[in-house]
């Protein structure tokens, strides 16, 4: 509880001397101590309605009881309990994504990590995490960009519940070939080994909470969750902020995307 009055007292100081703008339009018309505006913050898709009750996906054929479990889910169940999404990965969404991971710009992070902590509240409110874990990127991609995007949001998310955060019990042991454009059963044989515990004590035993930020297919959080499944962790369940869905699959153009090793 420290650290969330000491975040939120760094926050109001740097409010005083530079103001909020909304870190998607810049208008200078944002509430409270949010970092967005209500017309962008509207503009944003929540993940929502009738999912999968284990990989958190919409499927058709399921019924609105909340008991609903996909045919994937119930012929290869996934290496975790449940998985949820925070919003779709589209329009202003995905552009402020871009702008966060391959351009650097930590204040539209702020933004993004708000909207990671209404996921959170939304999907997992009242329940209990002993840890949480960050999707890592190796260190060659760390160097060049300088930060892990799903850090940060576990980060805020910390500061927000009070969880602890695990920053390296769990590391990117290869630097595997980008993910972007591969198929489904490509994406799985890519990353398959490519990560390892390297703090089993954060994991033993204990109920983690795995948090990335953007999903396609997937398979990099059903390959981290096996890991760490593998070193006994006692449960995992996970927390994407963004999903790509089929009919939006853009190709991200940044230059920054197209030359770097994007795991989403």
């Amino acid at each position: 509880m420290l650290r969330a009055g000491w975040s939120f007292f760094k926050s109001a100081i740097s409010d005083l001397f530079f103001p909020r703008t909304c870190a998607f339009c810049n208008s200078p018309d944002v509430p409270g101590d949010s970092y967005l505006c209500l017309d962008c913050s509207d503009a944003v898709r929540p993940v929502a309605g009738t999912v999968c009750t284990i990989c958190g996906l919409a499927v058709a054929g399921l019924t609105s009881s909340g008991t609903g479990v996909c045919g994937r889910c119930l012929t290869t169940p996934p290496p975790y309990e449940r998985a949820r999404f925070g919003v779709y990965h589209d329009g202003m969404l995905r552009d402020a994504l871009v702008r966060f991971k391959y351009q650097g710009d930590l204040y539209t992070g702020r933004a993004l990590s708000e909207l990671f902590v209404q996921a959170f509240y939304r999907h997992f409110s009242g329940e209990q995490f002993h840890v949480l874990i960050p999707v890592p990127i190796h260190v060659k991609r760390l160097t060049n960009r300088g930060f892990n995007q799903s850090l940060i949001l576990a980060q805020r998310l910390s500061d927000a519940t009070g969880i602890p955060v695990s920053r390296s019990g769990l590391r990117k042991i290869t630097d595997t070939p980008p993910q972007v454009g591969l198929k489904r059963s490509e994406r799985i044989s890519n990353l398959k080994g490519s990560f390892g515990v390297f703090r089993p004590a954060d994991v033993r035993g204990r109920r983690i909470l795995l948090v990335d930020d953007v999903a396609t297919t997937g398979s990099t959080i059903a390959e981290c969750a096996r890991t760490i499944r593998a070193a006994k962790a006692g449960r995992v369940d996970v927390l994407v902020l963004a999903l790509r869905t089929a009919a939006g699959r853009e190709i991200v153009t940044d230059s920054f995307a197209r030359n770097g090793n994007d795991r989403v």
